[in-house]
């Protein structure tokens, strides 16, 4: 019996297990990113021992399983070099055209800052740790570089588990349909708001006998409240007003979810419809209200998603603060023992 093989293929089958329990039961958490992730890399190094075991068999495997690694290793190397440079040249190009489009807004600049930040942090702040070596600087430095390792790999985990959020498969039947409200212009609703008005009456349709809630209140810019312009718009695209709830107090997401949330009948199956860069962060405000749901992503302007998601993930940030200041924090306190004793 091949014990390594069989280790690693009951290793593998329980990450498997794992992933996909918290997917059936509690996927709106990054723990369900980390164990995709682990699970992934527990099927590669079940790969990896089956090739060696076949190695182990074949007299002639240097004749084609260290090229096999050679090869693998350029790829996933070339790959991550690509992805990048993609990513950098994305982030400014989007970062550029949003300012063009949408406006001169802060909030506007967060695509090219990202694409700014990953420039910096790739190619010149290597050369200041340089500087600070073997200095007192060397330590804030490092800590640094662990800070940013981990929020990018917070970042990476959280883009994840947004896409798998946006999968729903073998769904219950739903009760209701809950539109989130975006900004509208006077008493018309936008075309980001449209997609997702679009986007929740084909849910409705699939689900006989639901009833939509459109949830958003008015701002200080809007002549009417942002429900209103909406249930007026589904009506326009032939829905029955009385299939149609207004919920017309929300200033925030939170409230959104909270108010809406008040208006359904005890123990209802009920989603969320936003912009598919926008579902992880309401799932994650739904979630800490106690509420079961899921959510389904409307289409987004291409050039509009890259900024956008940048901002949602920052307001995540906010949202965990406890979290990542405590991890912070622990990074603080490594660094200072560190810096004290001379590690």
């Amino acid at each position: 019996m091949n014990y390594p093989i069989l280790v690693t293929t009951l290793i593998f089958l329980l990450c498997l297990a794992r992933f996909i329990w918290i997917m059936t039961h509690e996927r709106r958490s990054l723990w369900a990113g980390f164990s995709f992730v682990i699970t992934l890399f527990s099927f590669l190094l079940l790969g990896v021992g089956i090739l060696v075991n076949i190695a182990d068999l074949d007299p002639h495997y240097k004749d084609w399983i260290l090229p096999l690694f050679v090869i693998g290793l350029v790829v996933v190397t070339a790959a991550t070099v690509i992805f990048a440079a993609t990513l950098t040249i994305m982030f400014f190009y989007d970062g550029i055209k949003i300012i063009l489009k949408e406006g001169n807004r802060w909030t506007n600049y967060l695509s090219l800052g990202m694409g700014i930040a990953i420039i910096f942090f790739l190619f010149l702040y290597p050369e200041i740790g340089h500087l600070s070596h073997n200095t007192w600087l060397t330590y804030p430095y490092i800590f640094l570089w662990l800070v940013i390792i981990y929020l990018v790999t917070i970042m990476m985990m959280y883009t994840l588990i947004s896409w798998l959020n946006l999968i729903n498969w073998r769904t219950p039947h739903l009760d209701y349909v809950v539109v989130l409200g975006a900004g509208i212009m006077g008493k018309k609703v936008t075309p980001l708001l449209a997609a997702r008005i679009s986007r929740g009456i084909e849910i409705y349709q699939k689900n006989p006998g639901s009833k939509l809630i459109m949830s958003g209140g008015q701002g200080p810019s809007e002549e009417i409240p942002e429900a209103v312009a909406m249930a007026a718009y589904a009506e326009k695209l032939g829905i029955n007003k009385n299939d149609i709830i207004i919920e017309d107090k929300s200033k925030t997401t939170q409230q959104n979810l909270q108010f809406s949330h008040a208006l359904m009948k005890p123990n209802s199956r009920f989603c969320i419809v936003t912009n598919s860069y926008h579902v992880y962060r309401a799932l994650v405000l739904a979630k800490r209200q106690g509420l079961k749901c899921i959510g389904y992503g409307a289409k987004t302007k291409w050039y509009f998603t890259l900024n956008a998601f940048v901002r949602e993930f920052i307001a995540y940030l906010a949202i965990t603060k406890k979290m990542q200041l405590t991890i912070i924090g622990c990074l603080t306190v490594i660094m200072v023992v560190a810096a004290v004793f001379h590690f």
